[in-house]
């Protein structure tokens, strides 16, 4: 989904305000959608998975009466936020963390020197959120229960174990004690393992965060529907420990860019979809192996993993290309690091947002 948000506002005076949000959010890159004086609220539950941001201008209760009934879940809402007519404050009040509503509050209040208003217990005690971490760094949260009870255990100052597959950056929070194995999170009653692949066995107590970084080539015969190409990719990745979050981007040869199962598949999971010719697949030769007839119907005879070498900006090969039903496979991961400096929580010494 691209970068949307609704913008709603009831009175002459709200919507001076709402043209001026209008025009921060499309600076900023943003998509943006307006109502003025929208009457009932089943507008709101048209639009609540179509965008990823709503900003009401008016009062608090009217937002919270018309969202209501919308709500779900905080991993899959749109951030919501209010803003006074006066533009004195801004509100998040719904997906502070994971839907980016905090930070979308902290950024309209530096433009138009409105006071933010931030009400999650991470933020207003300034301690390290989880949540917040794996989002700003591109990490796949595993298990939404051991994430609340890590952030539980931080409020009430308990330390929590951390180890990373990966170079870490910056300086680890307070809250967190390194350590240089896995293993040693067994010391600890909640940790945090940022990993390639979860699957450890050191109890239920460790919560993986998984980087997406992974770059999925693929090629087809023509016409294979989505649905067959998407249980074949999920069926590779499971097997490998991986999960389709993990996947960041699709990638192919530029026969295929117009291939229907390959681009709605893209579209569903919300990546892009990259392709390229024959000659640049061909400048990557670090390949296990060549297929003669797959190089002269197409010019170079291994699409899948020199696709996906190159999404990833000359990754590591993850799984070499595999075959089933007219449908070829590889998965190639980005370099990638755990930088607290970018993304922890926005107190002095912890990092920033």
């Amino acid at each position: 989904m691209e970068d949307r948000a609704l913008l709603v506002c009831y009175t002459d005076r709200g919507k001076e305000k709402m043209e001026e949000i209008r025009g921060l959010l499309e600076r900023s890159g943003r998509t943006v959608l307006s109502l003025e004086r929208p009457k009932g609220g089943a507008f709101l539950q048209e639009y609540w998975q179509q965008v990823r941001e709503i900003v009401f201008i008016g009062a608090a209760g009217i937002a919270v009466r018309l969202m209501a009934p919308c709500i779900r879940d905080k991993f899959t809402d749109p951030a919501v936020l209010v803003l006074d007519e006066g533009g004195r404050f801004v509100i998040p009040l719904l997906s502070g963390h994971v839907g980016g509503a905090n930070d979308l509050a902290r950024f309209l209040a530096r433009a138009t020197g409105a006071e933010a208003v931030i009400t999650t217990a991470t933020d207003v005690n300034g301690r390290f959120a989880v949540d917040v971490f794996a989002k700003k760094c591109g990490l796949v949260l595993t298990d939404r229960t051991k994430a609340k009870d890590i952030s539980a255990r931080i409020l009430k100052g308990e330390k929590v174990g951390f180890y990373s597959e990966f170079p870490v950056l910056g300086r680890v929070p307070e809250e967190l004690t390194p350590v240089e194995s896995r293993q040693k999170l067994g010391l600890f009653p909640a940790a945090i393992a940022v990993e390639e692949r979860a699957g450890g066995e050191d109890g239920d107590h460790v919560l993986s965060l998984l980087p997406a970084n992974l770059t999925a080539g693929m090629g087809c015969k023509k016409g294979v529907p989505r649905q067959e190409l998407e249980d074949f990719l999920v069926g590779r990745l499971e097997a490998l420990g991986l999960c389709p979050g993990q996947v960041r981007r699709l990638a192919s040869i530029d026969r295929k860019a117009g291939e229907p199962g390959l681009v709605e598949l893209a579209e569903k999971w919300q990546i892009p979809y990259e392709t390229w010719t024959a000659g640049q697949l061909g400048t990557v030769t670090a390949v296990t192996g060549e297929s003669s007839f797959v190089e002269e119907t197409v010019g170079v005879g291994n699409v899948c993993e020199r696709a996906a070498i190159l999404g990833s900006g000359g990754g590591r090969l993850v799984l070499e290309k595999t075959a089933g039903q007219g449908m070829t496979l590889a998965l190639a991961a980005e370099d990638w690091s755990v930088d607290f400096d970018k993304a922890v929580c926005d107190r002095p010494g912890a990092g920033k947002l």
